[in-house]
């Protein structure tokens, strides 16, 4: 009874100390620009960490007011600069969409994570080198890492097999995505992902690359007819905050949002780990569809040693050597001694 009486006061205790803390945080309301609406990144991550998780933590002192990409009608490619230019604050972004900095691309190289274990090691170890990048070209500081469910290519055409690519137009996020898919033998096509839908059903592309849970959430189950299991990549996405803004910030409120912002990563990966299943049993009406909708019955092709292999091939061969010449000899170096050591590659130009 004593240990019981113990444990609650110090719980008691523990609470009342961390209620008066936040009661000592300045006051602040931070303007947030978020992903797409429609998906559960924004629904389940980004929104109620500003809504509801910080000023829940911070007794009403921390929140953010933010709005979606999708409901602004930006295509992913000026988040970032819009967080440089001081229209947000903070925003939350991916970085195979900041096509113009290979260095950036090195946290999310299509093909290299096999898994999500792989995917969130690789943000980890890679994190000094995307800090660096950010820091002097979009005057930013990350906060945190989290994914989105795996990168599957679906299809409105039979297919058998990756090797069934083969000359099919493929709706591709980014450059990394666009090597592999060339290096299997498709063409790449970059487009919007508020696009791809009516993409597919005018005959723009054959396919597209997207995660298995926002396939469903934005009707690719309804405009195509097959979907490979097989991962090309995790979409990695992080929050940023403008060093502008962070700097100016007083050291209790940094370090509230420090500790906030690694809950939030941690509540990302496990819901986003979480839906990947779900994503596919929703497109393909093979098991329980946790979300509101009528599920697909898209044909689920499950890759054989030869699409792994093939796969492997064009990451290494391709995709590895097409991003080694754009980010240059420096950047290689770091990402081998980083990345390519926890996976056990090494890039070359060559």
């Amino acid at each position: 009874m004593r240990l019981k009486s113990f444990s609650l006061a110090a719980f008691i205790l523990g609470a009342t100390v961390a209620a008066a803390g936040a009661q000592d945080l300045p006051k602040r309301e931070f303007k947030v620009l978020g992903t797409w609406s429609n998906l559960s990144t924004f629904q389940k991550i980004e929104q109620p960490f500003w809504t509801e998780d910080l000023p829940k933590a911070s007794n009403g002192r921390i929140s953010g007011q933010i709005k979606s990409q999708s409901e602004l009608g930006l295509k992913g490619q000026e988040l970032m600069r819009m967080l440089r230019l001081g229209v947000f604050e903070f925003a939350h972004a991916l970085p195979i969409y900041i096509a113009e900095d290979a260095v950036v691309e090195g946290v999310d190289i299509a093909g290299v994570a096999k898994d999500f274990a792989t995917a969130r090691k690789v943000t980890e170890v890679y994190a000094a080198q995307m800090d660096e990048v950010m820091s002097k070209k979009y005057g930013a500081k990350l906060l945190n890492y989290y994914p989105f469910p795996a990168q599957v290519i679906y299809c409105n055409a039979p297919i058998k097999s990756v090797a069934d690519l083969k000359g099919k137009k493929v709706r591709v996020q980014g450059t990394s995505q666009g090597d592999i898919v060339e290096a299997l033998g498709g063409i790449a096509v970059t487009i919007a992902f508020a696009e791809v839908v009516p993409a597919l059903q005018r005959g723009t592309v054959e396919c597209g690359i997207t995660g298995t849970m926002p396939g469903f959430k934005a009707g690719w189950h309804e405009v195509v007819t097959h979907v490979i299991n097989m991962p090309v990549g995790f979409t990695v996405s992080f929050t940023a905050v403008s060093l502008a803004v962070w700097n100016k910030l007083d050291d209790k409120t940094k370090a509230f949002l420090t500790a906030e912002a690694k809950k939030m990563e941690d509540k990302g990966w496990k819901i986003s780990e979480g839906e990947n299943s779900a994503g596919l049993a929703c497109t393909t009406g093979k098991g329980t569809c946790p979300e509101s909708g009528k599920p697909g019955k898209l044909v689920l092709v499950e890759p054989t040693k030869e699409d792994i292999a093939l796969r492997e091939k064009a990451m290494q061969d391709v995709v590895l050597k097409r991003w080694a010449k754009r980010c240059g000899a420096e950047c290689v170096a770091k990402w081998n001694e980083t990345v390519g050591k926890l996976v056990g590659l090494t890039a070359s130009g060559s």
